[in-house]
């Protein structure tokens, strides 16, 4: 029967291959010592039996990563640093988008958050943000004020492997109710033999036109000495990319005057203007891992690891906008206009259009170091004990400016009495949007241009984490209970979040910080200072089918960095930056948790089927000491310290049933937490004028972050299905389902101080919600096929997801919705690969896409109504041909299709954004011996 399966599922010839792995015999689960990464390493332990073949290569990869998933005690999904090394991926983000259930989102050409939104992560898994990060089985986080690890800062050569887990137990560090994802980095003992490794690569971008590089070694070996075998490995990536990413926004369509445009529908709407963003930038990445094992004794081995990643990130945006007040839509008279079935324009013209510019430039900065020691000591047969200590110190700098040119000359100007105003053209038709101006020349006439306001902004933020954890098992003899796993964790963060924005009005009767000059009073003209301005777009911006005459942008003086050139900025026009923090700027928390767990690892038979699996607990207590500062209404200040402190039970359980060696499923249960970011447990308080009330509740206003949030909470169930018909061939599917407690979201809650209420303006645990769905996986070689065609093999895996939660900014009344599906989920999400490994060639085709899916809840400008994005897809492919045992040659290709993203407000009939990034073209030489 089982090769009548075999038969159907894949051809005749792979009887011979579920034969081999039938003969093998069923390797029991691995279990976790307490951390991630030995489990990892544990379930990847898949030994050959004497019919099997050693592979190296893709094979040997698919290979590791397939036995972490069939063998491990958890639900996990992994990638080997083959996959890691083939596919074209620039950065670990980019990578984790190949794996079933994990969708990334995509910034400034690769897959990144965004600058301004650093706290939110750029994975998800099963919809879910809220993901813990460890890096070796130790939780990690970056001084952003968010709980993720910047993981597109971490270059994907210093990985030996990435893990993703979708139902973690009770071993598992809490901090996601998403799942975690660690990285595994290389240490000395993996290899038996000295490697000495050399890499160099060199990139194109071609919206940018401009050329990237990377290289990285790697030395790893391992002696025996006097004292016992010593291992050192030391491994170290510098690289540097460019970016240009074009954009061009319509902004939100309103109702048409009545008779403005003759044949409209009744329904009819128009834009009330359009912009253009013109992003260009680079990145550079240093990575350095290191590592020394040294085996003391046959049961005492000692490892030591040092893990530094530094990250640049360098950005010019520039942008052009028009600035017309108000809703009112403003359509050309006479013009010809053209709508679709709902009523939204697609092409037309709009008069009375009035433009700035605006340029704001960013340098970023971060660092991460973690130091840790660990010792895995045998007692007995039968006892194993694990130590571990850890140090995770980082920091996140950024310097920000701003500069904005107008068309207007004074202040309070509107359509009514503003000089500069012109007509826009637009067609939203076909396959690229495209708006330009009648009057092409003023937009390049630097006399129509005034200086209007700058701005400046400085972040500086650290954070440290001390953790010391202790874990032992103790293997049982028979019976029900095979194994007694338990341990505890400490650990000690430190959070101080500083960052500070500061703007300036420009006026000819000086620079004024508070924008309050009468209507009337004149602006600052450029021609006292030609040298801020300079042409506009980038060549060929949106492949030249908009502003064809140019534009001016805004331009910064001379300046070693973004810091030198805006006090430059300010010193032209006697302003100041804010160079100093003030109170209101500051935020610091300490937080402790206190960790005990335990689970019990059991086997029994029923009925001829294996069960195995394991029921734990993981008990949490959390302290959180927040301190910032009371700002009173009379200008007073105070400091304001506030303590949170809270417990919670985690229970997990996993049952797995292996009805043969090649075929199991998996049922599992566990509760998570996430807790909320550093920067929502701001302590700062702001009281308003406290004879200032509301109508509505008779209180006055206050504003704070909120130090007494609790955690978000999940139930998370999960049930898989799994066939390994081969080694490196396997067909799974599951269905999960999450019950969510206390997302965050803006609110208002009634608080006393000085003995009155107030209401204040804060973050609040107010919305639950539930995600559910199904994934299914299948990844096999063609080896049945005869000759060359038996190097072809695929990789294919699809997730749909489905969420429902409450929508904070729902009002009664309106026709924004009051549930939403999840940020930046998509329901709908597949990879397709080709394979191809066969002697010295191995290729891929990866194609990933994903459905459209709700980008934010209220979107800038679409007064609260959801905006969403279009589907998306990427074509990536890569090649490499190994030219002698030692060195090989491999090219690669990102955004093959040149794909644009869009997003629209409410419905796909009203675009809002279009955007186009960079194809990336890859050609490296790697040297191994």
């Amino acid at each position: 029967m089982k090769g009548t399966y075999v038969r159907l599922f894949a051809g005749a010839s792979f009887v011979a291959l579920a034969g081999a792995a039938q003969a093998q015999t069923a390797i029991p689960a691995a279990q976790a010592t307490g951390t991630v990464s030995q489990t990892s390493d544990q379930a990847a332990s898949d030994p050959a039996s004497d019919q099997d073949i050693i592979v190296t290569g893709v094979r040997a990869s698919l290979r590791s990563a397939q036995a972490i998933k069939r063998n491990s005690d958890q639900i996990v999904d992994s990638i080997s640093a083959q996959d890691i090394g083939k596919l074209p991926d620039v950065n670990t983000t980019e990578a984790l988008q190949r794996v079933t259930g994990v969708q990334i989102q995509r910034r400034y050409g690769e897959g990144a958050t965004d600058f301004d939104h650093r706290t939110s992560p750029a994975i998800t898994v099963r919809g879910l943000t809220q993901v813990q990060n460890f890096l070796d089985g130790r939780a990690v986080y970056s001084a952003s004020g968010g709980r993720a690890f910047d993981l597109e800062a971490i270059p994907p050569e210093l990985l030996s492997g990435v893990d993703v887990y979708k139902n973690a137990p009770a071993n598992i560090i809490e901090g996601g109710v998403g799942g975690a994802v660690n990285l595994r980095t290389r240490r000395p003992f993996d290899s038996d033999k000295q490697v000495v490794s050399l890499t160099a690569r060199g990139n194109y971008y071609d919206r940018v036109d401009k050329p990237g590089y990377s290289v990285s070694g790697l030395y790893s070996n391992r002696f025996d000495t006097g004292i016992g075998e010593i291992g050192f490995l030391v491994n170290a990536v510098y690289s540097k990319s460019q970016y240009r990413q074009d954009g061009i926004l319509a902004n939100q369509q309103q109702p048409i005057p009545a008779g403005s445009i003759t044949g409209a529908p009744a329904n009819a709407k128009v834009p009330l203007g359009f912009q253009v963003y013109d992003d260009l930038g680079d990145r550079r990445r240093l990575g350095i891992a290191s590592a020394l094992q040294w085996q003391a004794t046959d049961n005492l081995l000692l490892t030591g690891q040092y893990q530094y990643t530094k990250y640049w990130f360098n950005r010019r945006g520039a942008y052009y906008y028009s600035v017309n007040g108000g809703s009112q839509s403003r359509p050309l008279p006479g013009a010809t206009f053209t709508f679709n079935d709902e009523g939204y324009a697609t092409s037309g013209a709009l008069q009375n259009q009035l433009f700035e510019t605006g340029r704001f430039d960013q340098e970023l900065w971060s660092q991460s170091q973690n130091f840790t020691f660990g010792a895995d000591w045998s007692p007995t047969d039968r006892a194993k004990i694990h130590f571990d200590a850890q140090y995770l110190k980082s920091y996140y700098s950024a310097d920000r400016n701003g500069n904005v040119l107008s068309l207007f000359t004074a202040a309070g100007q509107t359509e009514a009495n503003a000089p500069n105003q012109e007509i826009v053209d637009f067609d939203l038709r076909g396959s690229r949007p495209r708006w330009d101006v009648r009057n092409k020349a003023l937009l390049t006439d630097p006399s129509k241009y005034a200086t209007t306001f700058i701005a400046d902004s400085l972040q500086r933020n650290d954070a440290d984490q001390l953790a010391l954890s202790y874990d032992l098992e103790y293997d049982l003899e028979g019976g029900f209970l095979k194994k007694l796993r338990g341990g505890a964790r400490y650990s000690d963060n430190s959070i101080d979040l500083r960052g500070t924005w500061n703007g300036v009005c420009l006026y000819q009767t000086g620079p004024d910080g508070s924008c309050s000059a009468p209507a009337g009073t004149p602006f600052i003209p450029l021609s006292q200072n030609p040298q801020l301005a300079m042409p506009g777009p980038s060549k060929n911006f949106f492949d030249g089918n908009s502003v064809t005459g140019g534009l001016l942008y805004p331009a910064f003086p001379q300046g070693n960095g973004v810091w030198a050139q805006t006090k430059a900025l300010y010193g032209l026009f006697g302003a100041k930056t804010k160079d100093a923090f003030t109170p209101g700027d500051l935020n610091l928390q300490n937080e402790k948790t206190y960790t005990a767990w335990g689970i019990a690892d059991y086997a029994f038979d029923v009925g001829g089927i294996r069960f195995d699996g394991g029921a734990g607990v993981r008990l949490v207590k959390t302290k959180v000491v927040s301190s910032g500062t009371l700002f009173n209404a009379d200008g007073t200040i105070s400091p304001l310290s506030i303590d949170k402190s809270y417990t919670r039970a985690l229970p997990s359980f996993n049952l797995r049933a292996r009805f043969t060696d090649e075929i199991q499923m998996r049922f599992a249960y566990s509760k998570g937490l996430a807790r909320p970011n550093f920067d929502q447990l701001s302590t700062n308080l702001t009281l308003n004028n406290p004879n200032q009330v509301s109508p509505i509740t008779g209180r006055p206003s206050a504003n704070s972050g909120n130090p007494r949030l609790n955690p978000i909470e999940s139930d998370n169930y999960d049930l898989t299905a799994e066939w390994y018909f081969a080694p490196t061939g396997s067909l799974t599917a599951g269905l999960f389902y999450k019950k969510v407690d206390g997302f965050l979201a803006s609110g208002v809650v009634v608080q006393n101080f000085q003995g009155r209420a107030y209401d204040v303006n804060t973050v609040l645990n107010s919305g639950d919600g539930t995600v559910k769905g199904a994934e299914v996986g299948y990844q096999q070689f063609f080896d049945f096929l005869p000759g060359l065609l038996s190097g072809f093999g695929i990789q294919a895996n699809y997730t749909y997801v489905d969420s429902n939660v409450s929508n904070p900014f729902a009002t009664a009344g309106s026709n924004i919705p009051t549930q939403v599906p999840l940020e930046k989920l998509s329901k709908h999400n597949y990879n397709l690969i080709g394979l191809y490994e066969k002697g010295p060639l191995t290729a891929r085709l990866a194609y990933n896409w994903r459905s459209s899916y709700l980008d934010q809840t209220t979107g800038a400008g679409a007064n609260g109504i959801p905006q969403y994005a279009k589907p998306y897809a990427s074509l990536d492919a890569s090649i490499s041909v190994n030219v002698t045992d030692h060195v090989a040659v491999s090219a690669d290709a990102v955004n093959l299709t040149n794909r644009m993203n869009v997003t629209y407000i409410g419905t796909a009939a009203q675009p809002l954004q279009y955007q186009l990034n960079d194809r990336r073209f890859g050609l490296s030489l790697r040297a191994t011996y």
